[in-house]
């Protein structure tokens, strides 16, 4: 097989890639039943190494190489393979250089991050469950199928990023000088991490000290965890309280059943809700709102709420921040995308389930008038992270100048 054949089925076979993961993307955004939406990810899966087979066969076997490819010889099927793969590649090297170009807005005015290794850390397997165990696979890695890829070499699921981000916001009430929140996203309780990994994380989190604790959705995977949530989350308690919107993964259970779970250990549900929050000193009221959509509820009502008031919005996904934007929210915080779970180096993250690809995957972006924060989360439904440590950050807001770059 020649180098230029085989060159050319590698690159438009990552093209094809890049073309089909930006067509699932948008399609798994959409509110599919859970089975719907992994037998279209499974079908994605395989037909990139179909795709691959075709194009050798088509390249190497039927037409011997780009020699017998001709306008007169090509059939509408082999165009619209080359068409996908080309397109795709070419998708690839914009992304690639978006990745590349990210920077934070310059309304973000300082960033403190930590990394803790929990494998590496003593008090991580020291507990009373695990009280005869120093082993950290033990500890924190739960049995049935997915252990092998928790246990993967160089997997990254069990590190956290831990950052204090400030931002100047322009709006932000004089009372309010230095609120400070700490957003939580996407633990999907399922057993392949164990309990203790997440009681470790809200320790981190408690250690935070935050004005408000904020959840942007995706708690569970398996109901039968239910009793995860008072040792965890539950533990969590701050100035301004705790509020909570659920997300896609708790769509597919039983959305009802872990709203009533999570209220009884006194988190605040605001989904389609605004609710007034007050410093306790002499000035304007701020409101946080909740949006669940487009899998439940529906946006919150802000006709009541003055056009001065500085806005919070708590959102599951980050495709809400158009609508978020024309409603004048200040902050919107979100996650649903993971950043990806798994980012190529130099090429970025390639899933992220959003109507706008891995655009919002994770990070800090301006839409004026609206600060987007868009949480990599703290696990997945699949206990994998490469070159995407799981995060819980700190957000402190001052008064100032809120500019895009």
């Amino acid at each position: 097989m020649s180098g230029l054949i085989l060159g050319a089925v590698v690159l438009l076979t990552a093209g094809y890639a890049k073309l089909s993961s930006m067509i699932l993307n948008r399609i798994i955004a959409v509110p599919f039943p859970a089975l719907t939406q992994k037998i279209i990810e499974i079908i994605q899966l395989f037909s990139m190494p179909g795709y691959a087979v075709i194009l050798l066969s088509v390249l190497y076997f039927r037409n011997a190489g780009f020699d017998g490819l001709t306008s007169q010889t090509m059939t509408y099927g082999e165009l619209f393979l080359f068409l996908a793969g080309a397109i795709g590649f070419g998708f690839l090297i914009h992304s690639t250089i978006v990745f590349q170009r990210y920077r934070p807005p310059r309304c973000e005015i300082a960033n403190d991050s930590r990394i803790v290794d929990f494998r590496k850390s003593k008090k991580a397997i020291s507990s009373e469950q695990f009280a005869a165990s120093d082993d950290w696979q033990t500890t924190l890695v739960g049995p049935g199928p997915r252990r092998k890829i928790a246990l993967l070499p160089g997997n990254q699921q069990f590190s956290l990023e831990v950052s204090t981000k400030t931002y100047s916001l322009n709006r932000l009430p004089q009372e309010w000088e230095g609120l400070s929140i700490v957003h939580f996203a996407d633990t999907h309780f399922r057993g392949a991490v164990t309990r203790r990994y997440f009681e470790l994380i809200c320790e981190q989190a408690r250690a935070l000290e935050p004005d408000l604790f904020v959840f942007s959705g995706d708690l569970f995977d398996d109901l039968e965890l239910l009793d995860w949530l008072r040792p965890t989350l539950g533990q969590l308690k701050a100035p301004l309280g705790q509020y909570f919107v659920l997300g896609n993964h708790d769509w597919f259970l039983d959305a009802n059943v872990v709203r009533q779970e999570y209220e009884r250990d006194g988190w605040m549900d605001i989904s389609g809700r605004c609710i007034e929050l007050k410093s306790g000193k002499s000035g304007p009221p701020i409101v946080i709102a909740g949006d669940e959509t487009p899998w439940m509820g529906k946006h919150p009502d802000l006709s009541q709420i003055p056009p001065e008031t500085f806005r919070i919005l708590l959102s599951h996904v980050p495709d809400n921040i158009y609508w978020a934007q024309k409603q004048k929210f200040d902050l919107m915080l979100a996650g649903h995308t993971h950043g990806g779970q798994i980012r190529l180096p130099l090429l970025g993250p390639v899933y992220a389930p959003s109507l706008y690809g891995c655009r919002f995957a994770s990070g800090v972006f301006w839409m004026d008038p609206t600060l987007l924060y868009v949480s990599r989360g703290i696990s997945g439904r699949e206990p994998i992270r490469y070159n995407c440590i799981p995060e819980l950050t700190k957000l402190v807001l001052r008064r100032g100048n809120g500019l895009s770059r």
